[in-house]
């Protein structure tokens, strides 16, 4: 478990780094108000943060306890980690909309036990809320793919 961890430790601090670097390039702050860049940067640093601890925990441990990556929880996570690959570029061919009520009524339906209705109503809720917020209160346009 030694190796695994200082392994995702390894690929987060990149990934961090690399956003921080990014975010970095954005815009500044206008008027007080936070710049674009602000959330990926704070997001960042709580990611690089963690990633550091568990490298750190990783070597002030001795445990020998194998790497086992092909339990059921695990396969369940990496097919839920493909499906939100395939939402991201489901979002860009077919819209934010249509994507998002798929992929939310696709985990609703894979994690829980509910009656279709509430499936779909909770799917078109969740997407309409967080289309409401994005739209009306932050004012972030969602001008992709070919559908809402």
């Amino acid at each position: 478990m030694k190796k695994g961890n200082l392994i995702i430790a390894s690929i987060f601090s990149v990934l961090a780094i690399g956003i921080i670097f990014l975010a970095m390039q954005l815009p500044n702050a206008k008027n007080g108000v936070p710049g674009p860049g602000y959330w990926p940067i704070l997001i960042s640093v709580i990611m690089l943060v963690a990633a550091i601890t568990v490298g750190i925990h990783a070597f002030s441990k001795h445990d020998a306890t194998p790497l086992v990556l092909g339990t059921p929880d695990q396969v369940r996570v990496y097919l839920s980690m493909g499906l939100l690959v395939v939402y991201l570029l489901g979002m860009y061919y077919i819209g934010f909309g249509i994507a998002t009520f798929l992929m939310l009524y696709g985990f609703i339906t894979w994690f829980g036990k509910y009656t279709w209705v509430f499936r779909v109503f909770m799917a078109f809720a969740i997407t309409a809320v967080v289309y409401s917020v994005f739209v009306y209160v932050l004012k972030v346009p969602f001008r992709f793919g070919i559908l809402f």
